[in-house]
């Protein structure tokens, strides 16, 4: 119905006046670099919006409705970066915050840096998550890779080293989870996972409790 359109449109432009009105009360030197750049910045893993991107992401996730005074000032994978936006725009504002974009809350938020100007002469560096604690050895599982994921098992049939069959690759997608690796050396392995983010969500190795990830949801490598 076109009043169905016209409610839609104006909800949108709701969002879009209110993302401005954060921009203007953010701290200062965000500001300034908001102005500078013509575009998305990417700063190794992170993604840092440029204003058009800002208002998108904002609207496009809800952020209004979750984290009221903040706004999401970019993304490093499933983690929004969050400013808290209370001033009058000519301070210095608070801290740069990071939080998962699947559970958004006051109390999910973690500090990423100090102030968004030091944040950006550390060109966007981030800090490292804690390593998880993880046992020597264990055996090593795939699971949870899509049934027409071949090209994935071929992955990590070369990261695991092991001689599955080309024949057989979408028989073992099929019996998931199964057995890759006995004994294998996990910390060795989250380091070659480092370089294969593709396969993090898919190598789990076995505990008392059943099979874990390897590489934990919302983990970051060390620098």
């Amino acid at each position: 119905m076109p009043g169905d359109g016209v409610v839609r449109l104006h909800s949108e432009e709701s969002a879009v006046e209110m993302v401005e009105q954060l921009v203007s009360r953010a701290d200062a030197a965000y500001q300034r670099w908001l102005a500078s750049v013509t575009g998305d910045v990417v700063a190794g893993p992170v993604l840092i919006y440029g204003r058009e991107s800002l208002r998108e992401r904002n609207t496009t996730y809800g952020i209004g409705e979750w984290l009221a005074g903040y706004l999401m000032i970019g993304q490093e994978g499933d983690r929004g970066l969050f400013l808290r936006c209370d001033g009058d725009g000519d301070g210095d504002g608070g801290p740069v915050f990071g939080a998962d974009l699947g559970g958004l809350g006051e109390v999910d938020l973690d500090v990423a840096a100090p102030a968004f100007e030091v944040w950006r002469r550390s060109g966007f560096a981030l800090p490292a998550g804690p390593e998880p604690e993880l046992p020597p050895t264990a055996d090593v599982y795939v699971g949870n890779i899509p049934l027409d994921g071949v090209e994935l098992l071929v992955r990590a049939r070369k990261l695991l080293g092991v001689d599955w069959r080309f024949g057989d690759l979408r028989g073992l997608l099929a019996t998931q989870p199964f057995l890759a690796a006995r004994s294998a050396h996990l910390y060795a392995l989250r380091r070659d996972l480092q370089r294969a983010p593709e396969l993090r969500p898919y190598l789990l190795y076995a505990t008392g409790r059943g099979l874990e990830a390897i590489w934990p949801t919302g983990s970051r490598p060390a620098e």
